[in-house]
Order: structure tokens, then C-alpha cells, then sequence
């Protein structure tokens, strides 16, 4: 079993961990926030002993956890998550190669994307013009990303397990969460 940690760090000065996740303002226990702050980064492998913290954060929306293994863990992982770029990472990260045109997509689509978006829009060879991006691109980008066969809840997150630009795009977004350029929701 694997997790990911979800939700932003809030500095604290009193040394309590405090992780803001969709509005509201989560304080953790020594435990829970050494195991949030574990997987934070990158996915980890859920300490047996630790199992039912790790299922207290999935309750409250701060983890996605899987039983999956190898590429396809990693990618239920992520597509369980909205990417969300870090505020303070603008212009921190190389925008070389595919990285930065995801990255490009993250920053600027009139949306926050999922991992099966982002792996559709790679599936496509479809890059970040302006016409797609901003608040004007939204409605075109999204009619870009959804067919009547892939807008029923989950089809397109089902269709793109199995897309050849999957594992690609998810070690693009694993760097990008590395480098703390990302947070997930």
C-alpha cells in the first residue's frame, strides 16, 4: 500500500504542523504530521504499524492512499489529486523539454488539471498556445480534454491507465512535486 500526501504546509510559529486542504485548516499530532510530511514530496509505502494514521488523513482529505503497485499505483495516486502549482515556485523551476511544457499547462490553463488531463493533452501532442490557456482558453481546453464518450465521471481517468503517455507524464509531475513546484489537492 502506498500514499501521497495532499494539502498545503502552514507556517506556524509555535512548531505545531498545520496543513490547509480545500479551505479549512487541519493542526496535526506529532505522528500524523511526520507521516504527512513523509509523503509530501514523494509517494511512500505505508508503515504497516502506521496504516491507521495514514487512513485518519485519507479520512480528512490530507492523503490518497492505493493498493496498486509500480506505474499504475503512481498514477492512481496522482489522478485521486488537482495539481496545484506553489505560489513561490514561479519562474524556480527549468522549463526544459516536456517539463516545461506541463509546467507551462499547470501554471497558466484557465483550470486546475488533473494527471489524466495533463496525460490526455500529452496523448494529443496538444501544447500550451494561448488560445488554451487563461481564462479564455477554458472552455476550449476543455472541450480539447472531454468527448461525450469521456465526460461521464471517471472515464477519462479510466481511459488514460492505460494511455502509452501515462508513465511520462507521471514522472514529469513526480519531479515537479519533488522540486516542491506543485501541491496536490
Amino acid at each position: 500500500m502506498m500514499y501521497l500526501s495532499k494539502g498545503l504546509s502552514v507556517p506556524e510559529k509555535d512548531g505545531t504542523v498545520r496543513v490547509s486542504h480545500c479551505g479549512r485548516i487541519f493542526a496535526l499530532g506529532p505522528e500524523m504530521a511526520a507521516l504527512w510530511e513523509s509523503a509530501r514530496l514523494a509517494p511512500q509505502p505505508v508503515p504497516p504499524q502506521k496504516a491507521r494514521f495514514v487512513e485518519r488523513l485519507e479520512q480528512s482529505g490530507l492523503a490518497v492512499t492505493t493498493q496498486e503497485e509500480g506505474g499504475l499505483a503512481l498514477y492512481r495516486l496522482l489522478s485521486g489529486s488537482i495539481i496545484c502549482p506553489q505560489a513561490e515556485s514561479e519562474g524556480q523551476f527549468s522549463e526544459a523539454g516536456g517539463d516545461g511544457r506541463i509546467w507551462r499547462w499547470i501554471q497558466h490553463a484557465g483550470l486546475r488539471l488533473t494527471a489524466s488531463e495533463l496525460i490526455r493533452l500529452e496523448e494529443q501532442g496538444t501544447d500550451p498556445t494561448p488560445n488554451l490557456l487563461g481564462e479564455e482558453g477554458r472552455q476550449l481546453l476543455t472541450e480539447k480534454l472531454y468527448s461525450a464518450r469521456t465526460i461521464r465521471e471517471g472515464a477519462l481517468e479510466q481511459e488514460m491507465e492505460h494511455s502509452p503517455a501515462r508513465d511520462g507524464l507521471v514522472a514529469v509531475l513526480l519531479r515537479l512535486l519533488h522540486a516542491g513546484c506543485l501541491f496536490l489537492v
